[in-house]
């Protein structure tokens, strides 16, 4: 069986893609031509977390649905849009954001998601995308709760490779002047990232780094962190999309305790929203920078609707000198 005839069944478990074409041939022809699809994603939400250990924070993690949309536009792309297996896919822009927090309570029984998908070819040429945006909904146990989007690009083999070894040299070539973040002076305790092992700790301990009167945490990303990744969610040599995702909420929790004194046993991340400037390099150090976003006038940290505080962070991920992704996220304080 080719490796994107179906989403990933050891990290998403029993789960149900159905396919909702918008002309009749689809059914016979099971392929369509180069217009919007829509799909139906149906799953049960995992106990625990397969990529990055179980979470006891009592909420449901974003990193499912995300990754569920990644996986689902991959079986589009080579099962309805015949997008040649030879192309690698990217993933340019992700995002993710929690609309209405009960929903994403974990509870004493195993709860269902479902994600309504629409899937729109962007670059065509001679009828074959070479490109996929998908926007999703989100509901759990039947409650509509977020939203999910995802854009992807299919590189041929040998643009892949030039832009892999063009940053990877640039990174080298950053490090090796001496451009670099400081060293991690340890590492936080699992249940401050929502963890109870430390070995699913993926972030040292923030650095002050700001120059500027802006207040600003450096954190280094553990090396080696994306090894047990792999082989679920991404290439064999990539590091993929969903470390990226792990690694922002855990930096997240511990910047909103840094900056505005969140207690990380009820934070959340409640938004996500990011964009790949590049390819990271597994082997290469991996720094995350973060600063403190949209701030009241009067210094006070801001609320969301229902008067729950929430810290705006900007993650800026970089390798040497090289930004490989930027993120903008929320952290809520769930009280």
């Amino acid at each position: 069986m080719d490796t994107f005839t179906a989403p990933s069944p050891t990290f998403l478990g029993t789960h149900h893609l159905v396919h909702r074409p918008a002309s009749p041939e689809a059914f016979l022809l099971k392929a369509t031509g180069p217009i919007r699809q829509n799909f139906a994603f149906s799953a049960e939400l995992p106990d625990e977390q397969r990529l990055f250990g179980n979470s006891v924070l009592p909420y449901h993690d974003l990193l499912f649905p995300v990754e569920s949309l990644r996986q689902t536009m991959l079986f589009a792309a080579r099962r309805y849009f015949r997008v040649p297996a030879s192309r690698h896919p990217v993933v340019t822009s992700s995002s993710a954001e929690i609309t209405h927090l009960d929903g994403w309570r974990r509870g004493g029984t195993r709860a269902g998601i479902a994600l309504e998908l629409g899937v729109t070819p962007l670059d065509i040429v001679g009828g074959v995308p070479h490109g996929l945006e998908c926007e999703a909904a989100v509901s759990i146990d039947g409650e509509r709760c977020g939203t999910a989007s995802a854009r992807l690009a299919f590189l041929a083999q040998g643009i892949y490779r030039s832009h892999r070894g063009l940053g990877r040299r640039q990174s080298e070539e950053s490090l090796a002047a001496g451009d670099d973040a400081p060293v991690s002076p340890g590492l936080p305790l699992p249940e401050q990232v929502g963890h109870r092992d430390s070995r699913d700790v993926l972030v040292g301990l923030p650095e002050h780094t700001g120059a500027d009167g802006h207040d600003e945490l450096t954190f280094t990303v553990v090396p080696g962190a994306a090894a047990g990744t792999r082989s679920e969610a991404g290439a064999p040599d990539d590091v993929p999309p969903a470390l990226f995702l792990e690694v922002s909420r855990q930096v997240g929790l511990l910047a909103a305790a840094e900056l505005r004194g969140f207690v990380p046993s009820h934070a959340v991340l409640s938004r996500w929203q990011a964009t790949f400037r590049g390819f990271a390099e597994p082997g290469l150090p991996l720094h995350c920078t973060v600063r403190e976003g949209l701030r009241r006038a009067d210094g006070r940290v801001c609320r969301d609707a229902a008067g729950r505080p929430v810290v705006e962070l900007r993650l800026s991920f970089h390798q040497g000198g090289r930004a490989v992704a930027r993120v903008s996220a929320s952290v809520l304080q769930d009280c």
